[in-house]
């Protein structure tokens, strides 16, 4: 599996809620057309349009116990679409397994959390897939997610 993306000026909708009594994501209005999840760290779903494998925000559990707490600079972002290019056609309601080794971190002052990679570099590609949710590429292959999110 592998994933592309295209920048493109879109109007993103929604937020990035943390429910603290769940430990876990979920991203308002929570697109109802997702059919995969993509995991990636603890148990945090990239959440994807089966029909076009269009990755369209994150949710899923992630405790704050496993939280690694660090000042980051959080990357420069354009909007886009991110896409995943699954190696065989997935079935609707499946977790796909991408990176389950990516640790989290979060800036409680900026109240972000990068999953995988928090180094950005210049070369970077950052694209903004959902409201203030990032995906980070280095040399065409994904590193880290970035999301803002409020704690309710």
């Amino acid at each position: 599996m592998n994933f592309s993306f295209s920048y493109e000026e879109k109007d993103h909708v929604g937020e990035l809620l943390y429910i603290r009594d769940e430990h876990s994501f979920l991203y308002k209005p929570h697109n109802t057309n997702v059919g995969v999840a993509i995991l990636i760290g603890e148990y945090i779903g990239l959440d994807t349009i089966l029909e076009t494998s269009e990755v369209v925000h994150i949710s899923g559990l992630c405790h704050k116990n496993t939280w690694i707490y660090k000042n980051m600079n959080i990357p420069n972002s354009k909007k886009g679409r991110l896409i995943a290019h699954f190696d065989k056609p997935p079935m609707k309601g499946i977790g796909i397994e991408y990176d389950r080794t990516w640790d989290a971190y979060y800036d409680d002052k900026k109240q972000y959390i990068c999953i995988g990679d928090f180094c950005t570099k210049d070369i970077d590609d950052c694209i903004e897939f959902a409201n203030n949710v990032i995906a980070v590429f280095r040399k065409g292959n994904l590193i880290a997610i970035w999301a803002k999110f409020k704690l309710v």
